[in-house]
């Protein structure tokens, strides 16, 4: 397989670098790190070209702040990556994340599914989303469909066509990317979960927060309300549409050249 492994980490991030090159080592795991964009760097004109604000608010109850634009912008050089160098899929990984000493047995399992995915997410965000239909891929791990996607993008595999679809969808900027992907209906992406989660999250604090707290952002609660509630009827509408889940090619060659 043609398979890389990407770590987003911003320039100025040396110690969330070192925290993430020490465990990638330690797993014998090689990986290219990204430079991320960092949004405070951003000019204008930058700005204008990937952010419209009124599709912003029309999409999401609140102003996307520089850190979320620049946290969107450094997947999209991931995406682009996977495109230009033709990769069946890479792992893409946040630099605050701590891996599970597993996590290459799960990239195996992926490497032996059939490519009838385009996203599977290896983190979870505050809370656990609800499972549709599950196969075990081992005695530990399972692949899952679920309605509802988990928040987060610590980690994650991209496929070659998975990258396609999220870059023909990824302008104007109207969400945090985490969100974003939780619209995958809007995307046509096929999405899937790893259970249990091989990336999980640290207490380091946000790059994106130090960009400016989200928290502190004013949001709009009567679109909130009405957003969420046509997600949640958006969500049920195309359940159907919600993907049949690989198949495990058992005599496939399993083989990932890290």
């Amino acid at each position: 397989m043609n398979f890389k492994v990407f770590l987003i980490n911003l320039d100025s991030s040396t110690e969330r670098f070192t925290f993430m090159d020490e465990q990638l080592k330690q797993l014998g795991i090689e990986y290219q790190r990204i430079s991320a964009v960092y949004g405070k760097e951003l000019c204008d004109a930058d700005i204008a070209k990937v952010y419209d604000p009124q599709k912003n608010l029309q999409k999401y109850d609140k102003k996307l702040n520089l850190g979320e634009i620049g946290c969107y912008l450094s997947h999209v050089q991931c995406w682009q990556m996977i495109v230009e160098q033709r990769l069946d899929y890479a792992l893409i990984l946040e630099d605050d994340s701590v891996l599970d000493p597993s996590i290459m047995n799960v990239i195996k399992h992926i490497n032996n599914l059939s490519a009838d995915w385009d996203y599977i997410k290896l983190c979870h965000g505050r809370k656990q989303k609800n499972i549709v239909k599950s196969i075990m891929l081992d005695d530990r791990f399972s692949l899952s469909t679920c309605l509802k996607l988990p928040a987060s993008t610590r980690g994650q595999c991209v496929s070659l066509v998975g990258a396609q679809k999220l870059l023909a969808t990824a302008y104007p900027i109207a969400r945090p990317v985490d969100i974003d992907i939780q619209y995958w209906y809007e995307k046509q992406l096929r999405c899937f979960v790893i259970r249990p989660f091989p990336v999980i999250g640290t207490d380091l604090d946000s790059d994106i927060n130090r960009q400016g707290r989200r928290k502190n952002v004013e949001r709009h609660h009567l679109l909130r309300i009405w957003q969420k509630v046509k997600f949640e009827f958006d969500l049920l509408k195309n359940k159907q549409q919600l993907p049949p889940l690989p198949k495990i090619q058992k005599y496939k060659n399993s083989n990932v050249d890290m």
